[in-house]
C-alpha cells in the first residue's frame, strides 16, 4: 500500500507548467532549425526552386517531421518572412514605450536594429525577394508589423523633437530614412569586410543621430 501523500496541487501545476514550457521550447528549435534550413535553400534556389522535400534532405530528418511543424512550403516562406519584422517592430515599439531621454533610446533602438538585420540578412533576402509568394494572410501579418515599426520610429522621433532634442522639419521622412538605413544593410553588409557587427552597429547609431539632433551654435 502506498501512503505517501499526493503532491500538493500547486506544486502539480508548477510541475505541469515546466513540463508545457520545455515542450513548447524544444518544437521553437525545430521550428527554427527547419527556417533556417528553408530561407538557406530559398536564398540559393528560389522559392519556386525548393521542394519540402529539398528542405527535408538537407535536415537530414522525413518529411512529415516539417509536416508536423508546418502546414505546406507557403507556411515555411510566412514563418521565414516573419521572423525579422516582427522583432523589429517590438524593438522600436520597446524604445518609444520607455521614459527618460530620447537621444540614447534611438541610438539603441538603431544599434539593437543593425545587429538583428546583419545576423538575419538571409531572412531578409529571401523576404524582399519571395514576398510575392506569401499567402494574403501572411502578407497582411507582415504588413501590419511594418505599420508598426513605422508608427513606433515616429513616434520616437517625435517625443525627440517634443523634448528638444532632435531638429526634424518632417518626422515621416526621417522615419522612411532610419527604415532605409538600417534594413536594406543585408543586401550590401559583408561580414568578411572592414567592419565587424559590433562596429557597424555604432557607425550606424551614429549615423542616425547625427542627421537629427539640435547642435549648439559655433563661437
Amino acid at each position: 500500500m502506498n501512503n505517501q501523500p499526493s503532491p500538493p496541487v500547486a506544486v502539480s501545476d508548477e510541475l505541469a507548467d515546466l513540463r508545457r514550457k520545455h515542450h513548447l521550447d524544444v518544437a521553437d528549435l525545430k521550428r527554427t532549425r527547419i527556417l533556417d534550413v528553408a530561407s538557406e535553400l530559398f536564398f540559393e534556389l528560389g522559392y519556386r526552386g525548393t521542394s519540402i522535400d529539398a528542405i527535408a534532405q538537407r535536415l537530414d530528418v522525413a518529411k512529415p517531421f516539417i509536416c508536423t511543424h508546418f502546414k505546406s512550403k507557403a507556411d515555411i516562406l510566412a514563418g521565414v518572412c516573419g521572423r525579422t519584422t516582427a522583432f523589429v517592430a517590438s524593438v522600436a515599439e520597446d524604445q518609444a514605450a520607455k521614459g527618460g531621454p530620447v537621444r540614447p533610446r534611438l541610438a539603441a533602438m538603431v544599434h539593437e536594429l543593425t545587429l538583428r538585420v546583419i545576423q538575419g540578412r538571409v531572412y531578409l533576402a529571401v523576404y524582399f525577394r519571395e514576398e510575392m509568394h506569401l499567402p494574403a494572410d501572411a502578407y497582411r501579418r507582415l504588413s501590419n508589423n511594418r505599420r508598426r515599426f513605422d508608427r513606433a520610429v515616429s513616434s520616437l522621433l517625435q517625443q525627440g523633437v517634443d523634448a528638444g532634442e532632435f531638429d526634424i522639419a518632417h518626422v515621416s521622412v526621417v522615419t522612411q530614412v532610419i527604415c532605409g538605413m538600417t534594413t536594406w544593410l543585408f543586401n550590401w553588409y559583408r561580414p568578411d569586410g572592414a567592419l565587424s557587427p559590433e562596429q557597424m552597429a555604432d557607425e550606424m547609431s551614429r549615423l542616425a543621430l547625427s542627421m537629427i539632433e539640435i547642435r549648439a551654435p559655433r563661437g
